[in-house]
């Protein structure tokens, strides 16, 4: 395999172009077999692979730097930089990130899991080259579906005059499902100008028959005196060379398109509009692009699967429901409700502050806004949610996926601070589901009229199976004991009864399904009449914990604090694993909370645990 052969991006430049053609046909083999045992993101990297591969052929990837946007489509790159050892073990402890991550390697340059975010981030690189009298170029290469986050045309409007700035537009038509918007219509007129197309290809062979600087002013007096060639190119007007439509598949058109653009760079930023195939090459992919964006290895029942045909029942009853993802769409359960409820779906792109806002204006209104999106993402309209709902108190109803610790997305997905974030806010009703019946009936609540800002948060895992009982009472008393009282949220309190049952022991158990506000009377009634008491959040520290102290602390009950332990999320941040890994290198596991259990009340150790 010519695969064998790399081992460093320099490697990739010794290839002929016959050569070059094989290795992105065995790129797609070794990306497919990889993905096939670890899961990953499997359409986006097989559909940028010759733009990995010509871009390496022709930049110099050990003093260039590549961004990528959003950073799953860098498989293909990693490959090519030294680590396929690592991606053996890709999403796995020791394995490879599936982003790009400096630590990683010395031939990435930053972390990127969010969308919107490298034009930014390289353009700072760039400007720190110029500063340090540095030379290289900066390559942002950028998703079309990063193009709906707001944040991209923020730093387009600073990026006029940067010189050796290259942007790679890998156009797919996708984000993780159809990539929506006026901007993704806007592509497509850009594709649509056949007629000026071919000019403007007859025209580049032109100029490059030219000396550069006479070719330079050629270019700039048909444009000025022809703009109806040059069309209008939103591009452009933020001050790019704007290169393309490019077929991102050809790679010798590729490669040829890159060495010119090397030259044109020294002058001014310049956009290269690659068209590709989300999943090219692997004709299951290519049918199935929005389910086999990523390989996933859960396969039972969870919990965003229980919220969308919930929210289905609901809407079916009350036509002031609507629900907005930011380009989330499957991830977040809402499928079904998009094929029913067209014109209550609203898929706003990758621009998670807009979301926000944009329900806060619907329920100004008396509409029932949903707002879907993981806890990784929420915290990018954390000034949305202060500024345009708190403050206004307004009924937003945020489902918050994804919560806790993130499985093998690792770092970049952690959700593991919205409960520390939300708490901050006055007025904003928390709360977190330990079984299905428990979801169903929290959605049934906030699809009633309720009056001020509501989350409902839950983990990527398996569904537990049950119902609450009377949902009007905050907390539920699972189990009434003696000595210990355990205080848990969500999915972990069938991690509390299991170890319970191993330990044969009869604490009581509080099931804490409102977070906020906390049921303080509850609390107080067996806190007073127990020796430990012991709190298990998925979240960092300063969530319910937080809740709870301050709350004591303000009462001077240092009594009670004085018998407290709390287990949360300690190591952070939490690196790619299984959630099971994860949750027990964290101390939350059954098997590390019998051991907080043996050493809190001094339990004789047993070998069997």
């Amino acid at each position: 395999m010519i695969l064998d052969s790399i081992l460093k991006p320099t490697d990739v430049k010794k290839l002929s172009i016959d050569k070059l053609t094989t290795l992105c046909s065995e790129l797609r083999s070794e990306i497919v077999r990889i993905t096939s045992k670890n899961g990953g993101h499997l359409g986006s990297n097989l559909g940028i692979i010759e733009i990995s591969v010509a871009a390496h052929y022709v930049f110099n990837c050990g003093d260039d730097k590549f961004i990528f946007d959003v950073g799953h489509q860098s498989y293909a790159h990693k490959l090519l930089t030294g680590r396929r050892n690592l991606m053996e073990n890709l999403r796995v402890p020791g394995g490879a990130s599936g982003f790009p991550d400096p630590k990683e390697s010395q031939y990435d340059h930053f972390i990127s899991g969010h969308a919107s975010t490298s034009m930014s981030s390289a353009l700072g690189i760039a400007k720190a080259r110029d500063l340090n009298g540095e030379k290289f170029k900066v390559l942002s290469i950028l998703g079309d579906g990063s193009l709906s986050g707001g944040m991209i045309y923020e730093a387009m409007n600073n990026v006029a005059g940067t010189k050796d700035f290259i942007v790679i537009l890998n156009d797919n038509q996708m984000s993780i499902s159809k990539s929506v918007g006026t901007m993704r219509g806007y592509l497509s007129k850009l594709l649509a100008t056949k007629r000026c197309l071919s000019f403007r290809k007859k025209f580049s062979n032109f100029l490059n028959l030219l000396p550069q600087n006479l070719a330079r002013r050629v270019e700039l007096f048909i444009k000025n005196h022809f703009p109806a060639l040059k069309g209008h190119n939103i591009f452009e007007e933020f001050g790019f060379q704007y290169i393309g439509p490019v077929d991102g598949h050809d790679l010798k058109q590729l490669i040829k398109v890159f060495e010119n653009v090397k030259n044109v760079a020294n002058y001014k930023p310049v956009i290269i509009h690659c068209i590709t195939k989300k999943g090219k090459g692997n004709q299951i992919a290519e049918q199935d692009a929005t389910n086999l964006h990523g390989l996933d290895n859960l396969r039972e029942k969870c919990y965003t699967s229980v919220f969308g045909e919930k929210i289905v029942k609901i809407a079916e009853h009350d036509d002031k429901i609507v629900c907005i993802t930011a380009a989330m769409k499957n991830g977040c359960g809402l499928s079904e409700f998009a094929n029913k409820f067209s014109d209550r779906f609203f898929d706003v792109g990758i621009a998670e502050e807009h979301a926000v806002t944009f329900a806060a204006g619907l329920a100004t209104r008396g509409v029932k806004p949903f707002v879907c999106i993981y806890s990784t993402f929420l915290q990018r309209a954390f000034d949305q949610i202060y500024h345009d709902v708190v403050l206004q108190n307004l009924p937003v109803r945020f489902i918050i996926d994804r919560a806790g610790v993130p499985g093998e997305d690792g770092k970049t997905h952690s959700g593991i601070y919205d409960i520390a974030l939300l708490q901050n806010f006055p007025n904003v009703t928390i709360m977190a589901p330990s079984s299905s019946g428990e979801l169903e009936q929290m959605l049934e609540f906030a699809a009633g009229n309720i009056q001020e800002p509501l989350a409902i948060r839950f983990p990527k895992s398996k569904v537990i199976n049950g119902c609450c009982g009377d949902f009007r009472i905050a907390s539920k008393v699972v189990m009434e004991g003696h000595i210990t009282l355990i205080i848990s949220t969500g999915n972990l309190l069938a991690t509390v009864i299991e170890t319970v049952n191993i330990l044969k022991i009869t604490p009581t158990i509080i099931d804490a399904r409102l977070i906020a506000p906390f049921d303080f009377a509850t609390f107080h009634k067996y806190a007073k009449n127990h020796s430990k008491i012991i709190i298990l959040e998925e979240g960092v520290f300063g969530g319910l914990s937080g809740i709870i102290l301050e709350k004591l602390v303000t009462l001077g009950q240092f009594d009670i604090i004085s018998k407290m332990y709390f287990v949360n999320l300690s190591k952070i941040p939490v690196e790619h694993s299984s959630r099971t890994k994860q949750l027990d290198d964290c101390g939350l596991s059954v098997q590390k909370f019998v051991k907080i259990i043996r050493q809190a009340l001094k339990l004789p150790s047993s070998e069997d645990i």
